[in-house]
């Protein structure tokens, strides 16, 4: 926990004692269609993504995105697809439904 914080530029060094901190919210990032399927051009180069696949993942949050483009490309893999669209990324929303009910 910060008891003070002090600042140096090229002149000064400023110094100040530490008090409640102040919170600030941080933008939040849209992510876009382009995004997603710029991602998903770099996972696998043999498996493509159409643009109405890619439209259904612009809800994941972008940590996660990684990760269920990879889970789409093994699901791809396992049903020799190499073009993903959005009837796929319903039948791999309704896998993972199901797995998640478990």
């Amino acid at each position: 926990m910060p008891v003070d914080f002090g600042y140096r530029d090229s002149k000064n060094f400023w110094y100040t004692r530490f008090s409640r901190a102040l919170p600030e919210l941080l933008p939040v990032r849209a992510t876009t269609v382009d995004s997603v399927m710029y991602a998903a051009k770099r996972i696998d180069p043999e498996i493509q993504f159409t643009e109405d696949a890619c439209a259904k993942l612009v809800n994941v949050p972008r940590i996660f995105l990684p990760n269920a483009l990879k889970g789409c490309v093994a699901w791809a893999r396992e049903n020799h697809v190499t073009l993903i669209t959005a009837e796929h990324m319903d039948i791999i929303n309704d896998k993972r439904a199901r797995e998640k009910n478990k």
